[in-house]
């Protein structure tokens, strides 16, 4: 497995949903070993769990008083790309882009674009199965021979219980909007949160049914997005996972406990040999 960039610069502008100013990014092609990081105002910010500030509905990151915030669609899709280096500089605003909600948009443009480089990825193996727990909630880990990340949650009102998956094919849920059930959209406005989200942007959860004049574009979209998340949230780690991932009720916060716990694990040297290895 080799590492990758991009063969050239690319622009993404558009509304951040938390923060409702408008940004734009350019994402600029990096040499092997540079990792993947955002730039504002001519300062970095890796791309790693290290890094982590907020989960309050989103991912936030922070370094010397500079932040970033929404990274996790676009994470999700350069995970999914297999791109490991790369600068995101923002030129305006510090949130990534909303676009339709999902992840569609930066996968359509960045799919045709990849650049594989001559030095190998780096890679944690999982020798050895890890759980993380929070209430009703859990994340775990286990051996497999390339890398499968699977959801089970439910949708209340709509579905009782659901499963998705990711085994290397995005289209099963690069599609997948983000979402809220309705009685949450005052409360994350209350906290600052969510004034650029929209029908547009954004699935709102009804009691039995969705706002959305088009609907959901599959019963389980919303289980689908927690997933493109979860692969978000697990890019932080800066190493590709060989394992089978799984998540039982996760969110942004299980998520970046998980990525952590994994992380002190498998680049501690008393633990490689028995649970993980980084070739």
């Amino acid at each position: 497995m080799k590492q990758k960039t991009l063969s050239e610069s690319v622009e993404f502008e558009g509304v951040g949903i938390h923060t409702g100013e408008v940004s734009k990014i350019v994402l600029h092609p990096e040499k092997a070993g540079t990792g993947v990081r955002f730039m504002v105002k001519g300062k970095y910010i890796p791309a790693s769990y290290k890094y982590v500030l907020k989960t309050d509905h989103a991912t936030l990151l922070g370094k010397d008083g500079i932040t970033v915030i929404t990274v996790e669609h676009l994470l999700a899709v350069l995970y999914m790309l297999g791109v490991d280096n790369l600068t995101i500089e923002f030129k305006k605003g510090n949130e990534v882009p909303i676009l339709d909600g999902s992840g569609y948009y930066f996968y359509k443009i960045l799919k045709g674009i990849t650049s594989e480089l001559s030095e190998k990825a780096r890679v944690i193996e999982i020798r050895k199965s890890l759980e993380v727990k929070n209430c009703n909630a859990y994340i775990s880990v286990e051996p497999y021979h390339g890398f499968c990340a699977l959801y089970r949650g439910y949708v209340k009102g709509l579905l009782e219980e659901g499963v998705a998956q990711y085994c290397g094919n995005a289209k099963e849920i690069i599609f997948a909007r983000t979402f809220c059930y309705e009685e949450e959209v005052e409360y994350l406005r209350q906290k600052g949160l969510a004034k650029g989200g929209s029908l547009k942007n954004a699935v709102v959860i009804g009691n039995g049914f969705v706002h959305n004049p088009e609907g959901l574009r599959s019963k389980d979209e919303p289980i689908r997005h927690k997933l493109l998340d979860l692969l978000g949230d697990l890019s932080l780690l800066g190493a590709r996972i060989r394992g089978r991932v799984f998540s039982h009720l996760g969110g942004h916060t299980l998520n970046y406990a998980f990525v952590k716990n994994l992380a002190e694990i498998s680049f501690s040297t008393s633990f490689t040999s028995s649970c993980v290895s980084t070739p």
